[in-house]
Order: C-alpha cells, then structure tokens, then sequence
C-alpha cells in the first residue's frame, strides 16, 4: 500500500487557506505545514519564509478524478494569491506518517513565547531561557498552528497585554493556541468557544498537552453562549481571530464590548490590511477606539479598548 502525498508552497499568509480547502480530501482531515530553516537555532529569522502545506491520501482513494478535483481547485485560489501547482508524490506506507516531522523546529514569537512541537523531547532545548513559555502544539494540524501572521500578531498582544490574575475570553478558538497562552501567561481565568467541533476537540487536547486543562473553560457556541456558560459578565481581554465581516458583525450586532470590562482590551485578528478601516469604522460606531496595531505583511492585528 502507499500514500499520496499532496503538497503546495506557499508563505505563512497562504499556508492556512491552502490548508482549509485540501483538508476535505485528507485522511482524518489531517493537513500537514512544514516551514524549514536552520535546525541549529529556534530564532524565527533563521526560518525560511516558505510553507509547504501537505495532506495524505491512502491508495485507495488515490484517483485521476480527486487530482484533478485538487488541481481544479487550487488553480482558482491561485489567481487570487499565486502559488505553485500541486505535486503529486507516494509514499511507503511505513514512511507517510512522519515524513515531514525532521524538517519542523521550534521557534520563538515575541519575547517569551516559543512554539515547540509535541514529538520533540524538551531536553533537547539547547536554546532553552529561564523565563520561557512554551507553547507545546502538534505544528503539523492546519489551523491555529502560530504561523499565520495573525496568531502571531494576537501572541505578541496577549504578551504585552496578560499580567497575572486577569481574565481572557477566546472567541473563535481554533486551535486554542491563544487560550493556552494567555493561562501560561497568567491569566486565572480563561474561557473559549467555537462553532466547530473539531476545534473544540483540539482545546481541550492542546490545552491538557500543555497542563492547563482545568484553567480553560471551553464550549461549542457562539458569542451569545458566553452569559449562559460562564457567570462573569465581563472580561479583562478579549481575542478574536477570526475574519474581518464576522468582526464587523460582532461589533455592530451582538455588543462584542459590552463584554470587556472597564479598562479592558479588545484584541482583533484575522484581518487584510485593506478591510482596517471598515473594521475601525465597525469600532468606532461600537463605542471603540484603537490603542496600537500589530502590522505583519498583509495583515494586521488591533489593540482596543472603550473610547
């Protein structure tokens, strides 16, 4: 038996929507990123900025129809975000499963935090500081993996924003990488919830994988099913990583702010630079006002609060 291994190159911004469409044809809906870089260093520099987004097929499944379906599909997100076509490879079934875990390091966002992949031994750390925190996620699942842009770009705000004993609502969780971090931050009390349960699943593992899984209160629902899950009214912070209409109407529709509490911040992802303004525009009419963006290529990420 053998695998079909499909991949595409892309960057950091692509990789993740690469990932979401190739994921329907995965086996167990599992998509693989590999970034490579100097395996010597987890500085983020030494990375290259090339991310290949992979999946698995088993032979079975393995038709001229299905590569064509993927090639179909990927040449139309090519016209909007170019990238190359797809490559075709299989694959001893024996070697399938691990075949692009020695290309992953770890690497360091901000200046704390490092994301370290869930296979490797934490001795073998030779890059290892006193005052770490390590996020330990399995980099090779598609969403919330830190190496978008925004997940990056909220990271680097719940960093600078976090002081113990705070609270932090996650809305739109993913992977649940934020609400990992903002408990190893020290915020004592977290909650987080998605639509999706797949989503769901993974907080809970990542969040038991890194020891926090009694500090985050995770949920199926949306953002009404905060008051009816959880008895605080209001928070310290909090994130959404989503996507700049669904912002848009979380703000202008279901009170996004009424559930900071006073001096709280607001922090938005997931949002192209060129919908900024109809996002701050969203805000403003919310009773919002912007402290501080976080910019990373097309990208950016807002620090908000009351005006």
């Amino acid at each position: 038996m053998y695998w079909l291994e499909v991949s595409v190159r892309t960057d950091g911004e692509g990789a993740e929507a690469v990932a979401e469409v190739l994921r329907p044809f995965a086996y167990q809906e599992s998509v693989v990123l590999e970034q490579l870089g100097d395996d010597t260093t987890a500085d983020p520099d030494a990375l290259e900025s090339v991310v290949t987004v992979k999946i698995y097929i088993p032979e079975e499944e393995d038709t001229p129809a299905l590569r064509r379906r993927i090639e179909e599909i990927l040449y139309h997100m090519s016209r909007l975000y170019p990238f190359p076509e797809p490559v075709f490879r299989q694959l001893a079934d024996e070697d399938w499963a691990n075949a692009w875990k020695d290309h992953y390091r770890p690497f360091r966002l901000g200046r704390r935090l490092k994301i370290w992949p869930t296979w490797l031994p934490r001795e073998s750390d030779e890059d290892a500081r006193p005052d770490d925190i390590v996020l330990v996620l399995d980099p090779g699942m598609a969403f919330g993996t830190g190496l978008h842009p925004t997940t990056q770009g909220c990271l680097r705000a719940l960093e600078d924003i976090i002081e113990p004993g705070m609270s932090v609502l996650d809305a739109g969780t993913g992977s649940g990488i934020l609400a990992i971090a903002a408990a190893k931050l020290g915020a004592t009390e977290v909650a987080a919830f998605d639509t999706d349960n797949l989503a769901v699943r993974a907080t809970f593992d990542n969040a038991a994988q890194n020891g926090v899984g009694r500090s985050i209160r995770v949920w199926r629902g949306e953002l009404d099913s905060v008051r009816d899950e959880v008895t605080r009214p209001a928070w310290d912070v909090v994130v959404a990583n989503i996507l700049a209409p669904v912002i848009i109407q979380l703000l202008s529709e279901k009170g996004l702010l009424d559930y900071i509490a006073p001096g709280g911040r607001l922090v938005l992802s997931g949002i192209i630079l060129e919908q900024g303004p109809d996002v701050e525009e969203a805000l403003a009419a919310a009773g919002g006002q912007v402290e501080r963006t976080i910019i990373a290529g097309d990208w950016i990420t807002y620090i908000a609060g009351r005006r």
